[in-house]
């Protein structure tokens, strides 16, 4: 759920919704999500195999409403996979300025370099092979590189309080270009949807769990890591403001870096946050690559897709097939570039707000089915399966139009790949059906 993301947005963060609006945001859409994840453990307890939200849908809502839940999860990872393409590129660079290739071409306000592309594509090659072999082997690499990185930024937060100043912090409330605070909050309390959503991980692969853990213990494992990232991120955000005034840091390219920077005057510091920061971004790239595989999988076994890829590698047990069609999909969106980065994330939170509402929507039919679950159920009952359905409504409502408000005028590039996707779907569902 931690990857690469806050380094890049933590700047814009700041800048929208100044300290005080990002925390309250960040807590608010935890507790939410935390809440949304108790949902979801409910629905794995009554519906135990792989497939996550679509399976839901299917058992719910019927094939039609399961094939667009499906199709549209699938979109939300792999433009998260292409997001992680070109991040990639981008910290790298910043590692190593000097290494930074030649412009190819330019989109969407940026350049893209011939280093961005080639590193992109060595990511993308690398993490498809990792998964070729297996989920036992990437749930390994998950593990390393996981505790390293919060021994890591633990450390790194730490040294932030300790070094740091509270006065640091102020003004809480007031944005630097005097627009309200509230406003960039909605924003950022509608992406802790994206921000917050690796924990479906689990639910994609939860039969391949190991034979002593239980869905119990599988799924809450996950509510305690929706608690955990909202408080890093929150913490991420306390550290960096209070180690220098928080307006100072706005103008480097990578705020987080810069903050953070401040703490060795040789910029090791700085390199280490890249260093952990590549390697949070291969972890989180890692586990989408996983559960995109895995949903197209789902789809393709029960005939909504072709069935070339249900098929399973005989010596690792992978979905082979699916995992080389994620992987070219996610190629072919890293040439948008980093002018993509931003319309990426906020396509990513439309398409996960909206699913997340019609899986509760799901859990509300199966419970006047069958009001006991058979393993565990949502603290609050009704009324909190209620209260996260309106929470995931706002937020899909702000992440649907925000891109529109901020570009009036202009049909955003969020919907436009978003159309361009469905049609894809339509071509496919086509063919399953043919074949």
């Amino acid at each position: 759920m931690v990857g690469s993301g806050w380094i890049i947005v933590l700047g814009e963060w700041l800048r929208r919704a100044a300290p005080g609006g990002t925390l309250l945001a960040l807590l608010a859409g935890g507790a939410l999500m935390a809440l949304i994840g108790c949902c979801y453990a409910e629905l794995a307890a009554r519906l135990p195999r792989a497939g996550g939200e679509f399976l839901y849908a299917l058992e719910g809502l019927g094939r039609t409403a399961a094939f667009i839940v499906g199709w549209f999860i699938t979109l939300f990872l792999v433009s998260l996979c292409a997001f992680e393409a070109t991040a990639l590129a981008w910290l790298v660079s910043e590692l190593f300025p000097t290494a930074q290739g030649q412009p190819l071409y330019h989109i969407l306000g940026e350049s893209v370099t011939t280093d961005a592309l080639g590193l992109g594509v060595i990511g993308a090659a690398a993490v498809c092979v990792l998964n070729l072999r297996g989920v036992r082997t990437s749930v390994a690499f998950q593990r390393i590189v996981t505790f390293t990185f919060i021994a890591v930024m633990l450390g790194l937060i730490v040294a932030g309080f300790v070094f740091g100043a509270s006065r640091n912090l102020q003004p809480m409330f007031a944005t630097p270009d005097g627009h309200p605070w509230s406003t960039g909050a909605f924003w950022i309390f509608a992406m802790c949807a994206m921000l917050l959503n690796g924990f479906q991980s689990a639910l994609y692969v939860i039969e391949e769990r190991a034979p002593d853990v239980s869905v119990r213990a599988a799924t809450l494992s996950m509510v305690a890591g929706i608690i955990g990232a909202a408080i890093f991120y929150a913490a991420v955000v306390l550290a960096a403001g209070s180690i220098m005034p928080w307006r100072q840091i706005l103008s480097a390219h990578l705020p987080a870096v810069a903050a953070f920077d401040v703490l060795s005057p040789s910029g090791i510091v700085g390199k280490i946050i890249l260093l952990v920061s590549i390697a949070s971004l291969a972890k989180t790239w890692n586990a989408l690559m996983l559960m995109a595989s895995r949903i197209v999988l789902a789809q393709a076994r029960a005939g909504m897709l072709p069935a070339a890829f249900a098929r399973l590698n005989q010596r690792a047990g992978a979905p082979s097939n699916a995992i080389l069609l994620v992987t070219s999909i996610s190629i072919a969106g890293m040439l948008l570039g980093k002018g993509a980065l931003i319309p990426i994330m906020n396509m990513a939170t439309i398409c996960i707000a909206l699913i997340m509402v019609l899986t509760l929507v799901v859990l509300l039919k199966l419970r006047r089915r069958q009001p006991k679950s058979p393993g565990y159920a949502v603290p609050g009952a009704m009324p909190a399966i209620f209260l996260c359905c309106a929470g995931a409504l706002l937020m899909a409502g702000f992440a649907f139009f925000a891109p529109l408000l901020q570009n009036p005028g202009h049909v955003p590039l969020e919907w436009m790949l978003m159309a361009v996707w469905a049609a894809l779907g339509l071509a496919f569902s086509r063919l399953a059906a043919r074949g």
